[in-house]
């Protein structure tokens, strides 16, 4: 697992695509963000998927924009055995 921080707006967008009985969780960051841990497969998703100077929170609201279902698919992966 890696942990990266991302702004409050791009944790609400990743929080409002979760079927109903899921929760996000974020810890606070210094820097008035979110801390939150990834399967590093949904972090090289992310890189595959930023452009220049993106951060991880414009590649999340990139994807968000309009299409949340996108984004639920984009973030979620297989159960790893």
């Amino acid at each position: 697992m890696v942990t990266i921080s991302i702004a409050p707006a791009a944790f609400v967008a990743i929080a409002s695509t979760l079927p109903k009985g899921y929760t996000a969780v974020g810890r606070p960051d210094d820097q008035g963000g979110y801390q939150v841990t990834l399967d590093p497969r949904v972090r090289d998703r992310l890189n595959a998927r930023r452009r220049p100077g993106e951060s991880y929170s414009d590649v999340i609201l990139r994807l968000a924009k309009g299409r949340r279902e996108t984004l639920g698919t984009f973030m979620k992966l297989p159960a790893l055995d």
